[in-house]
């Protein structure tokens, strides 16, 4: 597996905000989102290095870090093959396993293996005339998923990426009818000049009666707020 870092901290994002946490970031991505908080995670002319380790390793260094709560993330975790395998490891010593995910690949083999899948398809926002979205695997995961296994999380940074939001919630009736959780963010690049002016923001756009129909609620990036754009926090 090509493990850029391990770390401890507090889970900055989602349903398990302020958790302490063990951090798993492996490298490489499918996608180039321009607003991307790790883009070191890209390539090596990004700043990326990383060590091949197998999963035994990676779980040993887990153990050491402490934390109940494991975060797989990257980069796009799903690209490492021995997804699977690392979260049996894990998931037999007792952690509970989060994978952070841009949904645009489906690894049926973890599936199951996890307790809580962070699903980030990206917003116009994140590409230039770039379209991230992968319909057909959102519904993989939709169907597949109980709901207390799952969280989704968009990065909204204007009208026009919640307008695209409404539209990709209203082409997956399953968002409404089984009331999924859904958890919109300010983008940080834009947002940290005066952060709570973004989540006042959208705390107004959730106002509107279109999202009385879901289980939507507005969250900041914590770990932002506390350290800003820091690295291995």
């Amino acid at each position: 597996m090509l493990v850029m870092e391990i770390y401890r901290s507090i889970q900055g994002e989602g349903s398990l905000m302020g958790v302490p946490t063990t951090f798993v970031r492996f490298f490489a991505c499918n996608l180039r989102c321009s607003w991307c908080d790790t883009k070191y995670s890209w390539s090596v002319r990004e700043g990326g290095s990383w060590e091949t380790l197998s999963p035994a390793t990676v779980a040993e260094r887990v153990a050491a870090l402490g934390a109940r709560h494991v975060v797989l993330t990257g980069g796009e975790p799903t690209l490492q093959k021995e997804l699977p395998q690392l979260a049996t490891l894990l998931k037999a010593q007792g952690y509970h396993l989060t994978v952070e995910t841009n949904a645009t690949i489906f690894p049926a083999l973890a599936v199951p293996l996890i307790d809580l899948w962070s699903l980030s398809p990206k917003l116009p926002s994140a590409g230039s005339g770039a379209n991230y979205l992968r319909h057909p695997v959102i519904e993989q995961f939709l169907h597949s998923l109980e709901p207390e296994h799952q969280q989704w999380k968009f990065v909204v940074r204007d009208a026009h990426d919640e307008q695209a939001l409404r539209s990709l919630l209203e082409a997956h009736p399953l968002f409404k009818e089984r009331r999924l959780p859904i958890i919109v963010q300010p983008e940080g690049d834009a947002a940290l000049s005066d952060y709570p002016a973004a989540l006042a923001w959208l705390a107004e756009r959730v106002r509107d009666p279109f999202w009385d129909q879901y289980n939507v609620r507005v969250l900041p990036q914590l770990h932002v707020l506390i350290w800003g754009r820091r690295r291995l926090v």
